[in-house]
């Protein structure tokens, strides 16, 4: 008899465990609160950057002291409300312990080894679906304005030179060898040979079509209420007035994930941070290599005709707040790195903002419950759910059957 499971959240995580558990041979359904064409998710509104080149743990020293500096600036891309961030005083403690060397040691090669086995299974995914998912491996740019910020980065390509990243420092000229249709203002770039990225919107459009067809079951717009226990299981799950029954339950529901957990008394540290994303003309932005402006926080993808600019972190951020300096100043860098682009105005920009499920490790949280025998989380992946979701799918699948995962998360 084939093992059920249920799927909570039908983002990049949730539906990249639906293919794998369905690929292991389960019966797999998914309730989704959102409406079936609501597209308004992180799964669709981030950058589709696929990143073993980030390899450092948001929780670091480094972050910690830019973040510091950030929080006070008007204008800067990090942001916290003191006062709404009291309720999370728990995570950020976690997060300061998480903050030291020795800490980031141990992360680097975890999340490197997910990154790097992720982008494998993209490249799988992108044959499966006849290039639907429009990936491409063209490597990431991490352009620098200043000396140091180019000598800063320079210096983290020994890290990737022991994980056995190629990687390459360009001058402004090899720069723009490589990007002949831009005029830039840098002192230089980092090139990850390691990088890909996917189009997030046609890559979740072609995965739920194909999941569809393939026979797993979507329950949209149909929120989780309640959660049903029953011996130290989960017996079912209670959703739009009604009751869903499974062997096993996968929580994959990006910040909500929290709040759910909690529900049945497991602490699951995830805040939210908040992000934007702006989506340029190509012809307006002429960029072939993806790139990130190193010390504006700005990272800018070529998805076809247009050329997606991301930035911020608002921590416990909601939507429908848009912070117009903080998006003003994330279009004043991006053009003050490449003059070419005509001056813009965020009022008159359409602006995505999405929450992005942070973990006070900057690691997520994949595996068994140690609480509820048959309960699986897949959770906290901050600005790295689209780069790590197949690998996340993948090693859920492995752990709901009972398989030893081809990546040990350790203490993580």
């Amino acid at each position: 008899m084939k093992k059920k499971v249920l799927i909570i959240g039908a983002g990049a995580i949730g539906l990249h465990c639906a293919y794998y558990l369905h690929e292991k041979g389960c019966e797999v359904e998914v309730v989704e609160a959102a409406e079936q064409q609501d597209e308004s998710g992180c799964s669709y509104g981030n950058c589709g950057l696929i990143v073993p080149s980030h390899f450092v743990p948001m929780a670091s020293p480094a972050m910690l002291h830019q973040g510091l500096k950030m929080i006070f600036d008007s204008k800067s891309p990090v942001y916290l409300p003191l006062l709404r961030n009291i309720k999370n005083i728990g995570w950020f403690s976690r997060f300061l312990l998480a903050a030291n060397k020795s800490k980031v040691k141990n992360g680097i090669p975890v999340l490197y080894q997910l990154n790097n086995e992720s982008h494998k299974l993209y490249q799988e995914l992108d044959k499966i679906s006849n290039h639907k998912t429009q990936y491409q491996h063209k490597g990431l740019l991490m352009m620098c304005t200043t000396d140091k910020g180019l000598d800063e980065e320079a210096e983290l390509t020994k890290i990737a030179d022991s994980l056995n990243i190629n990687t390459h420092v360009l001058s402004l000229s090899e720069v723009l060898e490589k990007e002949p249709r831009l005029s830039l203002d840098i002192k230089g770039a980092v090139l990850y040979e390691s990088d890909g990225n996917v189009s997030p919107d046609s890559h979740m459009r072609w995965l739920k079509s194909y999941l569809e067809e393939s026979g797993v079951v979507f329950h949209y717009g149909t929120a989780t209420e309640k959660i049903m226990i029953n011996k130290g299981r989960i017996s079912g799950v209670k959703a739009k007035g009604e009751t869903f029954y499974a062997d096993d339950y996968v929580l994959a529901a990006g910040v909500y994930s929290s709040f759910i957990a909690r529900s049945i008394g497991l602490s699951l540290p995830v805040i939210a941070g908040k992000g934007y994303s702006i989506d340029i003309p190509s012809e307006e932005i002429p960029l072939k290599t993806p790139a990130i402006l190193s010390e504006a926080k700005v990272a800018l993808t070529p998805l076809g005709h247009k050329v997606r600019l991301g930035s911020g972190m608002e921590f416990g951020g909601r939507v429908g707040e848009l912070r117009l300096k903080r998006i003003q100043s994330m279009l004043d860098k991006t053009s003050a790195a490449i003059p070419s682009i005509q001056p813009m105005r965020a009022e008159k920009q359409t602006v995505w903002e999405g929450l992005r499920p942070l973990s006070p490790t900057g690691v997520p949280y994949i595996g068994k419950s140690k609480a509820y025998k048959n309960l699986f989380v897949a959770a906290g992946h901050a600005m790295m759910g689209m780069s790590l979701a197949p690998i996340t799918g993948k090693l859920i699948s492995q752990h709901v059957m009972g398989e030893k995962p081809d990546i040990d998360l350790g203490s993580y």
